[in-house]
């Protein structure tokens, strides 16, 4: 196992995109997919200034993994993902997912997946703080157990 396989998903503050690409790439893969997420700006209609990411994080941490185990079987790839929590600045990077695979077709579909499978079933909320000095959770979907998915 990679050192970056035994890192923890879950991560306190922002992402750092290149600590997720320093695993070599298989001599098999064909195709790299990166999905990294990050904190916008704007959200209906709404000024944000920043995003606090809370997670029930042993929880959180599980999910993460599963969701790895799960692409790989499903779809024949190298998974990894990463989520941030605590306070995220506009730009920041709050989640990845990064799939090597045989070739580009079930890398991008892979990569579609996980992401999805993230916001599906990792206990990970979203509070956003405007500039007006408001803040608010955003609603979130019920949390599936990731084999449904």
């Amino acid at each position: 196992m990679s050192e970056l396989r035994s890192r923890p998903r879950l991560r306190d503050g922002a992402l750092n995109l290149a600590d997720w690409l320093a695993e070599p790439q298989p001599a098999t893969a064909g195709a790299l997919n990166v999905f990294a997420g990050t904190v916008r700006n704007t959200h209906e209609g709404h000024a944000v200034g920043s995003m606090t990411y809370h997670a029930h994080r042993a929880l959180a941490e599980a999910r993460l993994r599963e969701i790895e185990a799960a692409a790989e079987a499903r779809f024949g790839v190298s998974a990894l993902v990463a989520h941030a929590v605590g306070k995220l600045e506009i730009g920041e990077i709050s989640v990845i997912v990064v799939i090597r695979g045989g070739h580009r077709a079930e890398g991008f579909e892979a990569c579609r997946w996980t992401i999805d499978a993230i916001k599906s079933a990792v206990p990970i909320w979203k509070e956003e703080h405007y500039l007006d000095g408001e803040a608010r959770f955003l609603e979130g979907v019920p949390i599936q157990p990731v084999e449904s998915l």
